[in-house]
């Protein structure tokens, strides 16, 4: 039974009882039980129905009574403004949500559901499966382009010449540099033990005879010819012992401990140290980039790099046969997976970010929740409305004129008691003495 009904058979009963007692009243009016009875059940039934008057002139007219009734139809713009308002500012406003959302340990949650799933493996194929559809909605040649202006605009800021000579000291200290040496006095080797050297070194002793016989006199032409028709002048052999000098030289310069290798290594050590204050070395530096990514085959050396990837991130990857952009993202994701797993402090920072952006996008989307409940609202009909506060708070008013009836009686109680033996035998005496 609800309490709307509970209300109505309290109500009919006090005015039954009422009807009851007032019969007996009229056959036995000096009787005190009587009219003490008559009188409480009066006061018990004005005040139940006055309460019903009250209660239900806020959802519609009692007894066709217009004046101030039905106050929640009448009233409906303002009710709906009020409950939005109250939702909005007062239930749910963005103080309340944010101590809320605070309290929420997401990071925790997060951790705790990923690992479940696989942790950086699983967090690998995520990022896999964005990439790939990110992969099949774009253009090589368009995303060529893009790129294209974002390095260019970037490069404005790119000071390659410190960072020559950055990388120079750290390939120093690596022992790049030795290296480079050694591999240098290989290829030179190489390159000087080849019959082409050889050849190279005859064409130059022959160039220089030549130009020494012409420019020469009769006298030194008479005598170069006397040489060579002896044998005395061998270019052929002089060529096979320069180029045999000049292996030896090489030979040596393999050896870190080979002067012209130190002297060689301290003229590179010395140009790079001053390379920072080099303004042509630096204008050379930025003319060259300038060309570079100015050039069209910039846009189609990226072009072709970028079909590649997108080529490689559209491409399915198992388990067993992970692709090549798996293997490369995988080692990154574990790592960093590792450093949030064991880092508090970081934690901490992921969920205050958290936090923060998801309390950003409700203070954004904050006014969507009076939006709704006065939508929501506005499309309920009169009775809807009345239906809707009812279930919310409809017990309440019931007990309301419940309690109309009980504080009623009680009232008329009090007020007989006192009318019976104090005003009537006391108060009453008193003001028609002072009267007369």
């Amino acid at each position: 039974m609800n309490y709307h009904k509970k209300a109505n058979i309290i109500l009919a009963a006090v005015f039954l009882f009422f009807l009851g007692v007032a019969v007996l009243k009229h056959f036995n009016p000096d009787d005190f039980r009587i009219r003490l009875m008559f009188f409480v059940s009066e006061a018990a039934l004005v005040g139940g129905l006055a309460d019903w008057f009250a209660v239900t002139a806020i959802f519609k007219k009692p007894l066709g009574w217009g004046y101030h009734t039905a106050l929640i139809p009448r009233n409906r713009a303002k009710v709906i403004e009020a409950v939005a308002s109250v939702v909005q500012k007062e239930l749910l406003n963005m103080t309340l949500i944010r101590k809320k959302i605070e309290g929420i340990p997401f990071i925790e949650g997060l951790l705790l559901n990923v690992e479940k799933f696989g942790g950086s493996v699983y967090l690998t194929d995520k990022m896999l499966a964005y990439l790939r559809r990110y992969a099949d909605k774009q253009e090589p040649a368009k995303l060529a382009e893009k790129l294209a202006v974002f390095i260019r605009d970037t490069a404005k800021n790119w000071h390659l010449e410190s960072s020559v000579q950055s990388i120079s000291g750290w390939a120093v200290k690596q022992g790049y540099l030795e290296l480079g040496l050694d591999r240098l006095a290989e290829g030179l080797w190489d390159k000087a033990a080849d019959g082409q050297t050889h050849d190279a070194i005859l064409g130059y002793l022959e160039e220089i005879k030549e130009e020494k016989v012409s420019s020469g006199g009769s006298i030194f032409r008479t005598m170069m010819g006397f040489m060579e028709m002896s044998d005395g002048l061998n270019l052929e052999e002089a060529a096979d012992a320069l180029q045999v000098e000049l292996l030896l030289t090489l030979s040596k310069f393999r050896d870190p401990l080979d002067p012209l290798r130190i002297s060689l290594k301290n003229i590179l050590l010395n140009r790079v140290s001053k390379l920072e204050f080099d303004t042509r070395f630096s204008a050379q530096i930025e003319q060259w980039k300038e060309g570079l990514l100015t050039d069209v085959l910039f846009v189609r050396f990226l072009e072709s790099v970028l079909e590649e990837v997108l080529k490689v991130a559209s491409s399915l990857s198992t388990p067993s046969e992970p692709n090549v952009l798996y293997r490369a993202l995988h080692p990154c994701v574990e790592k960093y997976w590792v450093s949030v797993q064991n880092n508090s402090e970081l934690q901490t920072k992921i969920n205050a970010f958290l936090v923060d952006t998801l309390c950003r996008v409700i203070q954004n989307e904050h006014d969507m929740i009076g939006g709704m409940v006065r939508e929501t609202l506005a499309g309920y009909t009169d009775q809807d409305l009345n239906r809707f506060v009812e279930e919310k708070a409809g017990n309440d008013l019931q007990w309301i004129r419940i309690n109309g009836s009980m504080i009623g009686g009680v009232v008329g109680l009090l007020l007989f008691l006192f009318l019976d033996f104090v005003y009537e035998p006391h108060i009453m005496p008193m003001i028609i003495n002072i009267l007369h």
